[in-house]
């Protein structure tokens, strides 16, 4: 009846959708592994650390431009515990995990068995639903195919989310294999029909001084539809990195928000009546701070409120809508007064030394880049991305900005890169630190590793604590580690390369590689401050001079 079970269980998962399985070894989940290994139709992927593990399969989710459901395996105790982070990210940023956690059998539940904790519900809210299965028996085989099947069009539906599946299991463990050699191709996740569009959301696009706004959780297809709609309707769009909306490049579409939303006296000038966000909160602080009081209505699906200043409007819809709503005329004059800022910034932009090597240009070399996916990190590296890459950018970036986290990027940037042509990651010191045994699966997953080391916390510096001194500040932010990088490459085996100038920088990027590399740029912490205020006064002073 093992045998059967696992058959059931993984089949029906396959046939729902599930294509990856990523597998954290253990003894309790052996069928479960087995199962997933000798499917016809599945792929997977081994990673020891279940917390790596966790990471990869959240990346995976969107390894294509549509979201695909994941599973992952691992065996019972503790090892279940880690994967809570990555769940957790799942659950706020509407990735379809399925988890599943191999269980001792219920007799060996709160007795002190070995290797056995409470499973059951686990993951508590973080999870859209929790099932706990029986034991191996015929007459529950259609539950279980049920449970398969209603995991993943749990974990699909708006909003879409992780979901666990408890397993428990007697010994012994072995599974007949020729059974699980057999089973159904992978089917095709679902994908939702949206509605037409509603008189509400057609009356907005009306408003003569609309602004778009595009954040991120939107595919390409999707930001492609918004971005011709305002193109034609000649609306301007604010278009966050993760929104994919950089890719494009017309008068419409603005990169450079972040620092023209800095300088205070030309924020009336770019005000609008009303703002029409599509995806999640933009990455960007100065536009969280300035657009609070501005009426705003937000798109999407009300499972997951997407408004942190608690003041926008909700309006329930799809950017597909757009397709059935005809273009109306707006004030030429308000895309006229945005232009003006973006035109000032950029010229400001392009005066700056391009080869002095700072962290800001690290992100301004990546322009050189013609084709591939970018994973960003959290902290810094996601400000310095949102601040100085332009539009017409041909990367697919992509981050974990649910719960914003800086742990699991390596993994989950292997994942969600999986299936580039090239893959990058853009990290600091202390986020690659974080999940270093990535490197384990990085080995065969080739990936070009930018890591700036400004030897700690670097946004601390940019933050109150800075004021704190520096016997105070130091240990507790700035938490300098000074490791050597080189040898931490060469114990994973991995290539590494020390980039002492943005030339150099350039022409390694340019270098076509089959293998990991790591190139280490060391930045200082009070020179990048430094040199970001600099940055912003020079803009500051031209956006007065140009709005006066």
């Amino acid at each position: 009846m093992l045998t059967k079970w696992m058959h059931t269980l993984i089949d029906n998962l396959v046939k729902s959708g599930v294509r990856d399985f990523v597998i954290s070894p253990g003894s309790r989940s052996t069928p479960l592994a087995i199962a997933a290994f000798l499917h016809p139709s599945s792929r997977t992927h081994v990673l020891v650390d279940e917390r790596s593990a966790s990471f990869f399969a959240l990346g995976l989710t969107r390894a294509e431009d549509w979201l695909r459901p994941v599973a992952l395996i691992c065996t019972s105790g503790t090892a279940a515990t880690n994967y809570y982070s990555a769940i957790t990210e799942a659950n706020i940023f509407e990735l379809p995990l399925i988890v599943l956690t191999a269980d001792r059998p219920h007799e060996l539940r709160g007795v002190g068995a070995p290797q056995a904790i409470d499973q059951v519900a686990l993951y508590g809210k973080q999870v859209r639903h929790a099932f706990d299965l029986p034991l191996p028996e015929a007459t529950a085989l259609p539950y279980v195919r049920h449970v398969a099947e209603r995991s993943v069009l749990l974990a699909l539906t708006e909003p879409a989310g992780p979901v666990h599946i408890n397993i428990p299991l007697r010994e012994p463990l072995i599974p007949e294999l020729d059974l699980l050699q057999t089973g159904h191709p992978v089917g095709r996740p679902i994908r939702h029909v949206t509605g037409h569009a509603t008189a509400e959301l057609v009356e907005i696009l009306s408003i003569p001084r609309l602004l778009i706004v595009i954040g991120p959780q939107l595919s390409s297809a999707d930001t492609q539809i918004i971005l011709e709609y305002a193109d034609r309707s000649r609306i301007p769009v604010l278009a966050d990195p993760l929104s994919q909306g950089r890719q494009f490049s017309n008068d419409t579409v603005f990169a450079y928000y972040d620092t023209w939303l800095k300088e205070t006296t030309i924020q009336y000038h770019v005000c609008p009546d009303h703002i029409l966000r599509f995806g999640a909160m933009p990455t960007s602080k100065p536009y969280l701070l300035w657009s609070k009081e501005i009426p705003t209505t937000v798109v999407g699906h009300a499972g997951n409120w997407r408004d942190p200043q608690l003041q926008a409007h909700f309006l329930s819809g799809h950017p597909s809508q757009l397709k059935t709503i005809p273009c109306t005329e707006h004030d030429i004059t308000y895309l006229e007064a945005l232009q003006r800022a973006e035109n000032t910034v950029e010229t400001v932009f392009d005066s700056l030394d391009s080869g002095q090597l700072t962290e800001y240009n690290v992100v301004r070399a990546l322009e050189g880049l013609t084709e591939g996916s970018l994973f960003v990190s959290n902290s810094m590296p996601i400000r310095d991305l949102d601040t100085f890459l332009p539009t017409g950018t041909p990367l697919r970036i992509l981050a974990n900005r649910g719960a914003n986290g800086i742990d699991g990027i390596l993994s989950s940037a292997l994942g969600a890169t999986y299936e580039a042509k090239n893959r990058y990651l853009l990290v600091g010191d202390l986020a690659f630190i974080h999940d270093i045994n990535g490197l384990m699966m990085a080995r065969t997953v080739p990936m070009t590793i930018l890591l700036i080391n400004n030897t700690g916390g670097g946004i601390f510096s940019f933050l109150p604590q800075h004021e704190l001194d520096p016997d105070l500040f130091e240990p507790l932010f700035g938490t300098a580690q000074d490791l050597d990088f080189s040898h931490l490459a060469a114990g994973y085996g991995i290539a590494y390369q020390h980039i002492s100038s943005i030339g150099e920088l350039k022409v390694a990027l340019q270098k076509n590689t089959m293998t990991t590399r790591i190139l280490e740029i060391r930045t200082d912490r009070p020179e990048n401050v430094r040199l970001h205020r600099l940055i912003w006064e020079q803009t500051n002073q031209a956006l007065q001079e140009q709005f006066r």
